[in-house]
């Protein structure tokens, strides 16, 4: 008998083994929310666009601002930054088309694939980055900016 099994063990129903692993289950991540992302509120200036609500959504999202922007200045093929709590792009953008961007990027780089948790990590591990789920331990590897 290897140190895995024990009389005890393999005695136990499945609703008790259910309830001993949910007790090692972060309670953040027990709760099933509704979790979506804010729509940007965007504002344009001559040739250039202003998201208002910018730190709102990086704190939704929970990942690095400067990912996030570089994301955005590759989709828009435009140069952006950050000043205070706006991001500002060069160009002219419709608030459809930078929300459709966030959403696309949650699904990508915060939204797990196996469970639709948004708790997840991202991890830089010999040149790519890994999507690690903290609700159900999925990896992925995410497409490179």
């Amino acid at each position: 008998m290897s140190k895995f099994e024990s009389p005890t063990v393999l005695s136990w129903s499945y609703e008790e083994m259910l309830e001993r692993g949910l007790k090692f289950v972060p309670s953040e991540i027990k709760v099933k929310g509704s979790w979506s992302v804010p729509e940007p509120e965007i504002i344009v200036e001559g040739n250039r666009t202003t998201i208002l609500n910018w730190k709102q959504i990086i704190t939704v999202l929970n990942r690095d601002e400067k990912f996030l922007l570089k994301y955005l200045e590759h989709r828009l093929g435009t140069v952006g930054w950050v000043l205070k709590d706006r991001a500002i792009f060069q160009g002219n953008y419709r608030r459809y088309r930078i929300s459709k961007l966030i959403n696309l990027f949650a699904k990508e780089y915060v939204i797990c694939d196996v469970c639709g948790s948004p708790h997840t990590v991202l991890i830089r591990e010999k040149g790519a980055w890994i999507k690690k789920c903290q609700a159900c331990g999925a990896w992925r590897v995410v497409e490179r900016i």
